[in-house]
């Protein structure tokens, strides 16, 4: 064998998909590599997501909740005053 050929078998491989090799032959190989790596990223993903707008949904949780709980305070008073009211009409019409 010449250099030359020696040469040509380097740069043209030819893949049996009997090794692991980094020719592109090897399509399963790169898809289980490809898919390694997007799941690795989607978690990194998720991570990055959790610690970014985990304290932003926390702060608006816990406003939606204050305002909530307002709302629920006025509407009690509310009830209360209608009773009042009810109360002094019953008492101005018996009079």
């Amino acid at each position: 064998m010449t250099n030359q050929e020696t040469q040509t078998q380097d740069i043209d491989p030819i893949c049996d998909q009997t090794h692991k090799c980094p020719c592109f032959a090897c399509e399963e190989e790169i898809n289980c590599h490809i898919k390694k790596e997007l799941d690795s990223l989607s978690l990194q993903l998720l991570e990055f997501n959790k610690k970014t707008f985990d304290p932003f949904i926390q702060e608006i949780t816990k406003r939606l909740e204050e305002r909530v709980n307002a709302n629920n305070k006025l509407r009690s008073e509310i009830d209360q005053q209608k009773l009042k009211l009810q109360k002094a009409e019953k008492l101005l019409a018996s009079l």
